[in-house]
């Protein structure tokens, strides 16, 4: 005959075991709205010719780039003046500097998508270019499937961030300490007189 302790530890375990249950429906309900949001942004990219998507994907940067600039000042007083000279990298590094605590996928999105967006203002045209001329329609194709894929990535990162934020689960601490990678350094160097 089974004790009342043994009872109610099997009433514990349905009762963790449902509330897993929930909690695994949850996350499959977000990542299906997750997805729903990016395909529903990437419709914009139908139709258009690699330099409309390009600029497409530039735009959307520079609207990542203002929301997260907009979050410094609105959140953490950070002066306009300050945040407009700022780039993703630059407010990587303030999240660092001044121990902002976020969500660990957001500053995982900020420095990819901060590297991805300066190859993409700097080389990207250029090898597409080269590529073209050196390997033709073959060339300009991977190109574009590059091109595609942090089209994705990006949209990807904007609707992850838009959905913590709008659930107020953005900027709370998480356990996690924004850091640069070992051997990192500024790509400036401040002269001292």
């Amino acid at each position: 005959m089974p004790t009342q302790a043994s009872g109610s530890c099997s009433r514990r375990r349905r009762s963790s075991s449902i509330k897993q249950r929930r909690v695994k429906e949850y996350n499959a309900a977000k990542q299906k709205e997750l997805f729903k949001r990016v395909g529903a942004q990437l419709k914009a990219h139908d139709g258009k010719n690699f330099l409309e998507r390009y600029a497409l994907y530039m735009l959307r940067v520079q609207m990542y780039e203002l929301s997260l600039k907009q979050d410094l000042q609105k959140r953490f007083g950070v002066s306009e003046e300050k945040t407009e000279r700022m780039n993703l990298s630059s407010i990587f590094r303030y999240y660092v500097e001044n121990d902002i605590r976020a969500h660990p996928i957001h500053y995982v999105h900020v420095r990819d998508i901060a590297k991805q967006r300066n190859t993409m203002a700097h080389e990207f045209l250029a090898v597409t270019g080269s590529l073209g001329d050196l390997a033709g329609e073959l060339g300009v194709r991977l190109s574009l499937s590059t091109l595609d894929k942090w089209v994705f990535e990006l949209e990807l990162a904007f609707q992850q961030y838009s959905m913590l934020k709008e659930a107020s689960e953005l900027y709370k601490d998480w356990g996690f300490k924004p850091r640069s990678p070992s051997g990192y350094e500024r790509p400036f160097v401040s002269c001292k007189k």
